[in-house]
């Protein structure tokens, strides 16, 4: 997964493109779900940029690899999406993602 985004997608090759961005990878834990649209190896980490829709405070931001693969609660993990297919923001099916684009980039189809 990080060659091929990191190879693909790498950090800023997506700025602009609003609703047209791929998403590469999805992750997902109770009601948060984070979809990915760049990555770049940093250091010994690997840094993503992308969506996080969590119901109340969606935003585009940061997130390292291992702050993910930190998350444990009672047990449970973060989850990627093993059955998610790389496509643009606008053709993924979930309200909250749709409604928060549609909030940033109005004049968009």
């Amino acid at each position: 997964m990080k060659e091929q985004i990191s190879s693909s997608y790498p950090l800023y090759s997506q700025d602009g493109k609003g609703k047209d961005a791929i998403c590469i990878v999805k992750f997902f834990f109770g009601c948060w779900t984070w979809y990915i649209l760049e990555g770049n190896k940093e250091n010994r980490d690997f840094m993503m940029f992308g969506i996080v829709i969590n119901g109340m405070d969606n935003e585009y931001g940061y997130v390292s690899l291992s702050e993910l693969e930190e998350i444990n609660v009672r047990g449970f993990k973060i989850e990627r999406d093993l059955y998610f297919k790389e496509k643009p923001l606008k053709d993924i099916d979930d309200d909250q993602l749709q409604a928060f684009l549609s909030s940033i980039y109005p004049d968009e189809n």
